[in-house]
């Protein structure tokens, strides 16, 4: 007898292939059988008829690394039907930290009171995974651990805006293998962050070749999204050419006004790359803003020696103040393209820019754009958070339609807008359903091939497998879904809305939502590279 009978779906098992109208069982937490009818006996059956059945979403681009010790629901997660993410992403997680980090912690405190994941900075992933078990921590959803180049370089060469030595190189390269043999599945690089800006090729070959060696992938935020992304995709490229690890696009756009419309020539740059044998791939939101520190707006160079110091530089008179001004004229000259800048949390340091544009701001305040963005700058000392309306949505729309992974670039977060800071961006709550009501509404590709890009493709680029089918012998990780309905809900504006259309998800072959109402069950874990 089986425990789990989810009868008269329509089977999309996550391949790309057509679907068909089937039955799915479940014993002991994995897929028993996957067929036109089954007539064997179950614990639980479940008619879903006039429903969709395909393996538990794969969140390829995740930041939900301390969601879970946060507020153990995930709720902007499992509500969307995803069963896995991976985190660590942007070359940032929650270890390695040197002992002079982490001596600083404690004597200081985090930054940042309200998260309390700050407090789990550990020297590694085992001494991570090792405190959360301690405090008895549970989740929601799997994590799928990355390990953070700029976490790892913070540590060993600091902030200091120069390339790294030899010795530093060979320190760094073990800490990257240690924390890939304690079972976290790749390296994910921040080149458009501190420090990760001042990394040179000769740093990144050397953790190339660590990744190489474990045949893990090396993922990235590349060092420009905007005027140069045509080169940094080459220096992915490169990284691959001299050191053989895969390597994949994070968050994959166009963020510059000059060169909207090119998603074609930039898609066909990484095909042409992929028919001459690079092993290269990357994943998307399907909005038109992206969203991060609002130290977005400056130039790279600024951002040496951390928020501090780029706090000093538009404070003090000089030369580097004088750049900065004119950095701000060029690129944000006009309420135009100070509406492309949305602050969404100024974490109260500066309350009256909550909430409001740059633009919006600026005519408030009785002050020009660039005015603006100093002030807000230097009153949050460079720590507020924004949202950025830099993309063009056909752009998106186009990209939407190609063979692209998907991944929200969002963490896990309640409804609840008292336990959150400010509006954080919609992706968090509706990439999925938002992708499958796009897919639906503008014909972007097949439901199949959809579902394929949320399932057994990002598990193929991680190197996952175990899950991402509906196979007999997987994990038994399932969300059924209404394809008719299925829908976001979430705005820029209000973006603490649950999707619709999503009626099931099962982990692990147990409920974590049941008729659209999330269960009492934690049922995620990490889950550790063999």
């Amino acid at each position: 007898m089986f425990d789990l009978l989810l009868k008269g779906g329509m089977v999309y098992d996550g391949s790309g292939s057509k679907p068909f109208k089937g039955d799915v069982a479940v014993k002991d937490g994995k897929i028993a059988e996957v067929s036109g009818s089954i007539s064997a006996g179950a614990e639980t059956v479940l008619d879903i008829s006039g429903l969709a059945i395909a393996p538990g979403f794969i969140d390829k681009h995740s930041h939900s690394d301390g969601s879970y010790i946060n507020d153990d629901r995930s709720e902007s997660k499992i509500y969307q039907g995803v069963t896995t993410e991976v985190v660590g992403q942007c070359g940032s997680s929650l270890f390695p930290r040197s002992e002079v980090e982490l001596t600083r912690l404690k004597e200081n405190g985090p930054e940042d009171k309200s998260d309390l994941s700050e407090h789990y900075q550990s020297g590694s992933f085992a001494k991570l995974r090792k405190k959360a078990d301690e405090d008895g921590k549970k989740m929601s959803v799997n994590l799928v651990q990355l390990v953070g180049h700029n976490s790892i370089r913070r540590g060993v060469v600091g902030l200091e805006g120069r390339a790294s030595t030899v010795d530093e190189n060979k320190m760094s390269a073990y800490l990257l293998d240690k924390n890939l043999e304690e079972g976290a599945w790749g390296l994910s690089l921040g080149l458009g962050y501190m420090p990760g800006i001042f990394s040179e090729i000769n740093e990144l070959t050397e953790l190339g070749k660590v990744c190489e060696k474990h045949n893990v992938m090396i993922t990235s935020h590349m060092r420009d999204e905007a005027d140069k992304v045509f080169d940094s995709v080459d220096e992915m490229i490169d990284i691959y050419e001299k050191t053989g690890a895969r390597v994949h696009i994070a968050h994959l756009k166009i963020s510059s006004v000059d060169l909207w419309g090119n998603a074609e020539k930039l898609y066909e740059h990484i095909t042409n790359a992929q028919k001459r044998g690079i092993e290269i791939t990357a994943d998307m939101y399907p909005y038109n803003a992206s969203s991060t520190g609002l130290t977005n707006v400056l130039p790279r160079w600024a951002m040496e020696g951390g928020q501090d110091k780029t706090t000093k530089r538009l404070t003090e008179a000089g030369e580097e103040r004088v750049k900065l001004y004119a950095h701000f004229q060029r690129y944000y000259p006009t309420k135009v393209e100070g509406d492309r800048v949305y602050v969404v949390s100024t974490n109260g340091r500066y309350p009256i820019a909550d909430d409001k544009t740059m633009g919006e701001l600026s005519e408030e305040l009785g002050l020009s754009v660039p005015d603006t963005i100093v002030k807000t700058l230097i009153e949050t000392k460079c720590r507020g958070n924004g949202i950025f309306f830099s993309m063009a949505e056909n752009d998106v729309f186009y990209l939407l339609s190609k063979d692209i992974a998907i991944g929200s670039d969002g963490s896990g977060r309640p409804y609840d807008p008292s336990m959150n800071q400010g509006k954080p961006h919609p992706r968090a709550y509706g990439t999925f359903t938002r992708f499958l009501r796009l897919r639906r509404e503008k014909n972007l590709c097949p439901l199949e091939t959809a579902i394929y890009r949320m399932t057994k493709k990002p598990a193929d680029i991680i190197g996952l497998k175990d899950r991402g089918l509906l196979k007999p012998g997987l994990i038994a990780d399932i969300t059924v879904f209404n394809e008719e309905t299925v829908s976001d809900t979430a705005t820029f504006k209000d973006p603490f809305q649950k999707p619709i259309g999503i009626n099931h998800v099962i982990m692990n072959g147990r409920f974590a939502i049941r008729d659209g109402v999330q269960t009492e069950e934690r049922l995620g874990s990490y889950i550790l590279r063999q």
